[in-house]
């Protein structure tokens, strides 16, 4: 794909202010991100489509022939609801045409809106590390391409909002080109809601599960030895790392842990199958292969107090969806996806490799999701 003086053109990740629809200063924004995007000779974009400039950003790429994948942070009549009737009805039907012009279309989560700001800020990384991922692809840069009121050098002042993006993508080393937004109207209405006060909180983390395919095959007198060899290794993994994992619950033959950060997780399960890579034959019954399947997830899911045993527990969708990622995993393998592979590159992860192995189905009929395979780098020394 060229761009200009034919370079690779750059893969375009966009952001921006809401407004009303039919306010007489959009023609004039139009032909500004029209502008930007004719010099960037870019024809491929990633992002939302709230009312306003993302739909704006999103038209304009269409009307090149040019290829769009949209990036929702939760469920489309939740999202039509929050980020797109909120500024008038009339943003409707411009957005189903977006969405239904678009190469792709992706759920950060899939399930409903919460109240949380942390869907919003989470769709963010998303979108800039499907962006990141493109452009590793494509051989060009990721820019961001933000339609901003005011000044947009401010910092943000809260977790989501056009400078919040903006804040993130500098923070991470991009580069940032600035449409200003003219006197457009915001006179956003959005839904009412009484959200139950529970106690629990929203947090953006890592998601481990692992189990040992063969474990039920086990006999009574090997149990103690898979205690010992298997669990003691993995008990042994994790205290290295110490307050990074910040929850970890086993029983059985299975692990579920979160961890702060994408990065520590990626080399924690990296480590825990270089740990178990040479177990005792007697923990393979009937020679069958046997050995720990790890699957890595990145998403926003509840913290709170299990209200039965009275210790923090961490719950959610994207809990459950990463259980159900190790059963499809194979032996001695560690799977993660999409959001998690983006979220790496995001983070300038160098010591951990991922590896597109295709759409998988999940186990439980889990729908199916893009996976990649986690290989430490070659040559980089196991994580201590």
């Amino acid at each position: 794909m060229a761009g200009v003086n034919g370079a690779v053109a750059p893969i375009v990740v966009y952001c921006g202010r809401m407004f009303d629809a039919g306010c007489a200063a959009e023609a004039d924004l139009a032909a500004r991100i029209a502008t930007e995007l004719d010099r960037l000779g870019t024809r491929e974009a990633f992002g939302p489509l709230a009312c306003g400039a993302d739909i704006l950003i999103a038209e304009a790429i269409l009307a090149r022939g040019g290829t769009l994948h949209v990036v929702l942070p939760f469920a489309e009549d939740d999202f039509i609801a929050e980020s797109v009737t909120c500024g008038g009805d009339a943003w409707l039907p411009r957005f189903r045409a977006c969405l239904a012009g678009a190469a792709s279309v992706q759920f950060a989560t899939p399930g409903a809106y919460v109240g949380d700001d942390h869907q919003f800020a989470y769709n963010t990384r998303f979108a800039l590390g499907l962006a990141a991922l493109r452009a590793r692809e494509t051989g060009g840069e990721a820019v961001q391409l933000a339609v901003v009121s005011g000044d947009a050098s401010l910092s943000a002042t809260g977790l989501a909002g056009t400078n919040a993006d903006i804040d993130l993508w500098k923070s991470l080393g991009g580069r940032t080109i600035a449409v200003p937004t003219g006197p457009v109207t915001r006179n956003l209405r959005f839904p009412a809601h009484d959200w139950p006060q529970t106690g629990t909180r929203r947090e953006i983390r890592s998601i481990l599960f692992a189990d040992y395919k063969g474990f039920s095959r086990l006999g009574e007198r090997e149990l103690p030895l898979f205690m010992h060899e298997v669990m003691g290794r993995i008990g042994a993994v994790l205290n290295r790392f110490g307050d990074h994992v910040e929850f970890r619950n086993t029983w059985g033959d299975a692990l579920y842990a979160i961890i702060d950060a994408p990065t520590t997780a990626a080399r924690i399960a990296l480590a825990l199958q270089h740990e178990l890579a040479d177990l005792p034959e007697d923990l393979a019954p009937q020679g069958d292969i046997a050995g720990m399947r790890i699957g890595l997830h990145y998403g926003p899911i509840w913290v709170g107090t299990d209200r039965i045993t009275g210790n923090r527990i961490w719950y959610g969708g994207e809990v459950n969806r990463t259980a159900r990622i190790e059963p499809v995993t194979p032996v001695g393998g560690v799977y993660c996806t999409e959001t998690f592979a983006s979220a790496l590159l995001v983070d300038h992860c160098t010591d951990c490799a991922f590896t597109p192995v295709g759409v998988q189905p999940l186990a439980k009929s889990f729908g199916e999701v893009m996976l990649y395979r986690l290989d430490r780098v070659c040559g980089m020394e196991p994580a201590k």
